[in-house]
């Protein structure tokens, strides 16, 4: 199947929900947060998507849509990659973890490095950083200066303190 093939099937589906485009030899379709799951699962269940790859999180704090996040799903009988790109104002969206039990271990990571709230996610809590870390250090409000967390703690009790 080629990506084209795909597209023209989805837009059948989703007729005017969904927008898409091959740029640089990547092809991304783009949804909406009231629909990225149907088209994700339509992916999976249709189009034989079953592997998903990664999800990734950007912080865009200048735009109205502050958060993107981009699924990477890919096809392993098609030999297709296909991005699913969804944006979102507040840093919630609802889980995937329905669709795909990997999504699970990624969702968290991004819950824990960028802040997003996966709602109806079965474990979300931090993956990465201890429980006292405080802030989501990719988003790109992040203050570097001000490592209090890092200062405040001696995890292994030795006696080490540091300052700034």
């Amino acid at each position: 199947m080629e990506f084209s093939d795909l597209v023209k099937q989805l837009e059948e589906k989703f007729s005017g929900q969904i927008k898409t485009k091959t740029q640089f030899g990547c092809n991304y379709i783009y949804a909406n947060v009231d629909n990225f799951k149907d088209v994700i699962r339509s992916l999976k269940m249709d189009f034989d998507f079953k592997y998903i790859v990664d999800i990734v999180a950007t912080h865009w704090p200048k735009k109205e849509d502050k958060f993107e996040l981009t699924y990477n799903l890919f096809s392993i009988p098609n030999k297709l990659r296909v991005f699913v790109m969804v944006s979102v104002k507040e840093p919630v969206i609802p889980t995937i973890t329905d669709i795909y039990k990997g999504a699970n271990f990624m969702e968290r990571e991004e819950y824990d490095l960028m802040g997003i709230t996966f709602e109806g996610h079965p474990d979300l809590r931090r993956i990465l950083l201890p429980e006292f870390f405080k802030g989501h250090p990719l988003r790109k409000d992040y203050n570097l200066k001000d490592r209090e967390w890092f200062n405040a703690v001696d995890e292994q009790g030795v006696g080490i303190s540091f300052s700034k």
